[in-house]
């Protein structure tokens, strides 16, 4: 244990060299456009083999240089927010265990071997979530492995299904027409990446560190939902009413999302639920067949939404971890860069010109303009597109007033070195991935023409809904009376509720009847004990028959009897 604390800057040294070679290995692969593939048959029964396969092109090498760099960025991050911490080698270990268990899920294009990282994932984010081992921890680490163990059975029977024709890799169909097992895979990208009515559980798992947020639930595990449809949708697409639905459902997680975000006090929450607006967004353009420039707006998104969470981490820990956004005015005087680094970020997010996020938004929001819709999906991807902007300015605001709200003496430092160049290097990003890539990804990209009204649909549809709400919640009729209120959106319609109360205390209910009926009912009196009582008083019995002079006789003359005829015999 010589290293100490220091074993922070050593892995954060090596995942950063790694995310490097990684990144000039994926312009190598985009350049001569090959790619590189490389399986292990385990075993080989009745015309299956169960193999591990790994592939690197240009998409998984890209992902793996993003995962890379973001986690050496939080590494280095994490000497800073976990200093004090006793357990920092566990910490460090189950961060590793995390990010290796998401880098072979990404070179995994057969389902028996991606299950292995994908289980990987929800067992190491488990044990981050309840990483502090409190009562809000363990109630959202449950709540959070129980989402994901859905996810988990769903590749499970779509292995068994994909058993039955031939291989489970599928860069080896040409279209998979099974209803049932694109059905089985949608479902499980839906609850990694917490999409309707799986959403629940992202923002309870704020319970974990900021770090662990920050790599957990902006760039890694929420996208692997996305990323696992990306890769399956070439051989998927052909079962298109599944497409369809999840076009709803990811507009509907993404304008509730947005919504509850406005109404939210917790700051960390409502990166949270950005993040789950954002991925609305991706699973929206996926399904439209976007695939490339879902997986775009996957890169950008994980670069300002990580750097994101690191500058809430920075103010949490200065107010003694208080997350009330409401108490986190003032830091634009205490902390400078700490501020530019968030309005930032913040712009990136809300689609500022230049920055990493308009290059993605623009052209998804101009790609769904461009297709045949429903009125109504391109009515919520712009109110989406508007509440994110709302948002953002709010905590804009909130960060950057001037009246501090905490007690007269004031501790609030600006950032130090080794924190400002962890959240610089992705704050940097930030700002030149969405231009650099947007080269990479779409050089030869299709024109797009857009009328006059639908350049300014989300301007004027934006005004339209914020000028309402403004009138609404003014009016008489919103109040903490009303069915509909603040809590009830800052909840997303209660389906966090929804999720514990309904989902699950039915179960624990009948669970609670099968233990006093059976386990200390009925298997108590004829199960264990009540066999054991039965089986002496009826030896005893017998203990008793046996001691008569008649009967003994009776038996010895039966056992000699039986002898003789297995010695004749």
């Amino acid at each position: 244990m010589k290293l100490g604390l220091n074993i922070y800057k050593v892995f954060s040294f090596v995942l950063i060299f790694i995310s490097g070679g990684f990144f000039l290995l994926s312009f190598l692969s985009l350049f001569f456009n090959k790619s590189v593939f490389l399986e292990w048959e385990i075993m080989h029964y009745c015309g299956s083999g169960v193999v591990v396969s790994l592939i690197f092109d240009w998409m998984s090498l890209t992902f793996l240089s993003v995962v890379g760099f973001i986690s050496g960025c939080i590494m280095k991050y994490s000497y800073y927010y976990m200093e004090g911490e006793k357990n920092f080698l566990r910490f460090v270990i189950v961060l590793l265990l995390f990010v290796g268990s998401m880098m072979f899920l990404i070179v995994s294009p057969n389902l028996i071997s991606l299950l292995l990282g994908w289980d990987g994932l929800g067992l190491s984010s488990y044990i981050l979530v309840v990483y502090y081992q409190n009562e809000s921890s363990a109630n959202a680490g449950m709540l959070t492995i129980l989402s994901n163990r859905v996810g988990d059975v769903m590749i499970l029977m779509s292995i068994g299904l994909l058993g039955g024709l031939g291989s489970w890799n599928y860069y080896v169909f040409e279209m998979v027409d099974s209803a049932v097992v694109v059905g089985l895979v949608l479902v499980a990208g839906m609850t990694k990446s917490a999409q309707m009515p799986f959403s629940a559980w992202l923002p309870a798992a704020m319970a974990a560190p900021t770090p662990v947020s920050s790599l957990v639930h902006s760039s890694t595990l929420v996208t692997a939902g996305v990323y696992l449809l990306i890769r399956f949708y070439p051989v998927f697409y052909g079962v298109c009413y599944f497409w369809e639905a999840l076009m709803v459902v990811s507009v509907m997680t993404m304008f509730f999302a947005g919504l509850g975000a406005n109404f939210e006090a917790d700051i960390k929450k409502v990166v949270a639920l950005s993040t789950l607006s954002q991925l609305g967004v991706m699973m929206m353009i996926l399904s439209a067949g976007a695939v490339s420039l879902s997986f775009f707006h996957l890169v950008t998104h994980a670069m300002f939404k990580s750097s994101l969470f690191m500058c809430v981490g920075f103010m949490m820990h200065n107010l003694s971890g208080n997350q009330d956004g409401r108490m986190m005015s003032g830091f634009n005087h205490m902390s400078p860069v700490m501020s530019m680094y968030f309005l930032v970020v913040n712009m990136a997010l809300m689609g500022f010109p230049f920055l990493a996020g308009f290059y993605s938004k623009d052209l998804i929001l101009e790609s769904m303009f461009m297709m045949n819709n429903s009125y109504l999906l391109l009515i919520g991807l712009i109110l989406g597109t508007g509440l994110t902007f709302s948002y953002s300015l709010r905590i804009m605001y909130i960060v950057s007033g001037r009246v501090w709200t905490e007690g007269s003496q004031i501790g609030v430092s600006d950032m130090e070195k080794d924190v400002s160049i962890s959240v610089f290097g992705l704050v940097g990003a930030s700002i030149v991935v969405g231009f650099f890539w947007s080269w990479v990804c779409f050089g030869e990209g299709e024109s797009i023409v857009l009328s006059s009204v639908e350049k300014y649909t989300v301007m004027i549809m934006g005004a339209l809904f914020g000028g309402g709400s403004y009138v609404v919640m003014n009016s008489k009729l919103w109040g903490s009376k009303n069915f509909i209120g603040p809590h009830m959106i800052s909840k997303m319609l209660y389906l966090p509720d929804i999720s514990i109360d309904i989902l699950s205390k039915p179960f624990v209910s009948v669970g609670l009847s099968l233990d006093k009926v059976l386990e200390k009912g009925l298997f108590e009196f004829y199960g264990g004990s009540g066999g054991e009582k039965v089986m002496i008083k009826s030896s005893g019995w017998l203990e008793a028959s046996q001691s008569s002079v008649m009967i003994s006789g009776y038996l010895l003359s039966s056992i000699y009897l039986l002898i003789s005829f297995y010695m004749i015999f």
